[in-house]
């Protein structure tokens, strides 16, 4: 046990007991879970709430969207990002799992209408590319390539090759990387483009 979240859990555990503690949100997800919420909410900040409430809750717990709701990136950099109609998966990890989203850290970014979204992207790309640590040739290059594609694709480039570069680039950096970092970099520009955040539907 080496984070914060996990050492806050102790107190209860030891003081009600186990089984008042698995009482707590759902069979498969026990407990209380910590959010970070941030970006276009009301109220950014740490919310702990059951394993099971939905995004959707969390937002309107922290007052509501600031704006008019573009889309929610949950799990942080390598997470997916979500429509506004995708909104009462619960959270949870059967859940998340079975709609193909990750929990991650328990990042949960609000994005409005008037946010860039090609911007942000390139960020999320951008940060995957200095992070790796170039020990295998599908991620340090891969990752060099994602970022390049998304700069011709904001530059106004043939947005169906981009895209189809893109979902090749997806599946060699999961099915080549050696580690995690590689094979979670696509997962958020991937989900951005297929919600159409970014590309041609924008």
């Amino acid at each position: 046990v080496n984070n914060v979240e996990s050492l806050m859990n102790i107190p209860a555990i030891v003081l009600e007991g186990g089984a008042s503690f698995a009482e707590i949100g759902t069979d498969e997800s026990k407990g209380p879970k910590l959010f970070c919420l941030s970006g276009n909410v009301a109220e950014p900040g740490v919310y702990e709430v059951p394993f099971g409430a939905t995004t959707r809750e969390l937002i309107e717990g922290a007052g509501g969207v600031d704006g008019e709701l573009l889309g929610v990136l949950v799990g942080g950099a390598a997470g997916t990002f979500l429509r506004s109609d995708q909104l009462d998966i619960p959270l949870t990890f059967e859940d998340t799992r079975a709609a193909g989203v990750s929990l991650g850290s328990g990042v949960v970014m609000v994005f409005n209408t008037e946010t860039d979204m090609a911007a942000i992207v390139q960020r999320i790309a951008h940060f995957f590319r200095e992070e790796s640590c170039g020990l295998c040739v599908p991620c340090r290059v891969g990752t060099v390539r994602q970022e390049e594609a998304l700069v011709r694709m904001y530059e106004g480039g043939d947005q169906d090759h981009e895209r189809g570069l893109l979902a090749e680039l997806d599946t060699v950096l999961k099915d080549a990387s050696i580690c995690g970092l590689g094979q979670f970099a696509t997962v958020a520009v991937q989900s951005a483009i297929e919600i159409g955040l970014i590309g041609a539907e924008r």
